[in-house]
């Protein structure tokens, strides 16, 4: 392993990261649930959004952006579709909420929508998807957030990065799990690349001029590139009507008449999670039979130069999960510091012996 990344236990990772969230405030088992989602992430190899992230909540908390505890309440329920308010309480917990709704009323009523609005970061989209296509149930995800990158075209910020996720339930194959930005690169990423000091790759982003850069503190938010360019923003759009404009949350420059803060301390969520049962169209393992064979005609696929083999979303990440733990998790020394920082006004003491 690299001598810059130390590993640590998922288990010891979650237990210090739910140890910090409680001495912020969060009640023991909301802290348990954001530990868990910010572990699955470090675990699957998507560092942008694992534990790097509570230096982020904490000032967040500190600040009152952030509530310290998710109060769930319903506003619009009709069976099949659910509108809830998160309280601007930890994301994940209103997240966890929503996705086990959106499945159980899918298996109910064969499609259900769950939107949720003012609520916070809630980590990668993916964690939720899975969780749903684990239950055999086809998931969609999407979610809006504070303005940070212009339109194609545009220098005015009105987006966040706006990331879509869905998951497909297989049989003996693992999920097909697909999370991405609609910018070229999430933006935590771009945070992460300043804390440990690293470049960042061409084509992520600008600096404040709009100049093309690999420099993590001269590259600005507001200078992330749309994926494909016009068709990456295309998606973004779509993303803020479902979960910004449909579940009365802000979207663009718009206010939500239901915010419980305004202005640039705001870090509101909406988002909106879609789900199907199969079951109302084929029997679960005639399904992931099919599903099956879907995957293993792409891995048949002889590979182009440059390429060992090909591969389905989110199969690079169910292998380094399982690989991490077994191993552990490499973090870099700068997360590591930060953490036990974080720690040290509760005495949690060192992260790794």
């Amino acid at each position: 392993m690299d001598e810059t990344l130390v590993p640590v236990s998922a288990d010891s990772l979650s237990r210090y990261a739910c140890r910090i969230l409680e001495g912020l405030g969060v009640p023991g088992d909301q802290a348990g649930i954001v530990a868990e989602s910010l572990v699955d992430a470090d675990l699957c190899g998507v560092a942008s959004h694992g534990v790097n992230l509570l230096a982020l909540y904490a000032a967040r908390i500190r600040s009152g952006a952030m509530n310290v505890e998710a109060r769930v309440d319903v506003v619009e329920d009709a069976g099949s579709t659910l509108l809830v308010d998160g309280g601007l309480g930890p994301g994940q917990v209103t997240g966890l909420f929503a996705m086990d709704e959106a499945v159980r009323r899918a298996q109910l009523h064969g499609t259900a929508a769950v939107s949720v609005r003012e609520s916070t970061h809630l980590g990668a989209l993916g964690y939720y998807t899975r969780r749903a296509a684990e239950r055999g149930v086809f998931a969609m995800a999407f979610q809006n957030g504070p303005t940070l990158v212009p339109p194609y075209g545009g220098i005015t910020p009105l987006f966040s990065t706006n990331p879509i996720s869905y998951a497909v339930p297989a049989g003996e194959e693992a999920p097909i799990v697909f999370d991405i930005a609609s910018t070229a690169v999430a933006g935590n990423k771009l945070i992460l690349a300043r804390k440990e000091g690293r470049e960042i790759p061409a084509g992520w982003a600008n600096d404040a001029q709009g100049r093309p850069t690999t420099d993590p503190e001269q590259a600005s938010m507001s200078g992330l590139q749309w994926f494909g360019g016009h068709k990456g923003f295309g998606i973004a759009l779509l993303v803020e009507v479902l979960s910004g404009v449909l579940t009365g949350c802000a979207f663009g420059r718009q206010e939500s008449p239901n915010a419980r803060t305004t202005g640039a301390e705001r870090v509101a969520k909406g988002y909106l999670f879609l789900a199907l049962d199969v079951t109302r169209f084929l029997p679960l393992a005639d399904f992931g039979a099919r599903v099956d064979a879907l995957i293993r005609d792409v891995h048949a696929s002889a590979p182009a130069e440059g390429f060992e083999r090909t591969y389905v979303p989110g199969e690079l990440e169910e292998m380094r999960r399982r690989q991490r733990l077994q191993d552990g998790i490499p973090l870099s020394r700068e997360v590591v510091a930060e953490l036990e920082g974080l720690g040290a006004a509760w005495e949690l003491g060192a992260l790794t012996d």
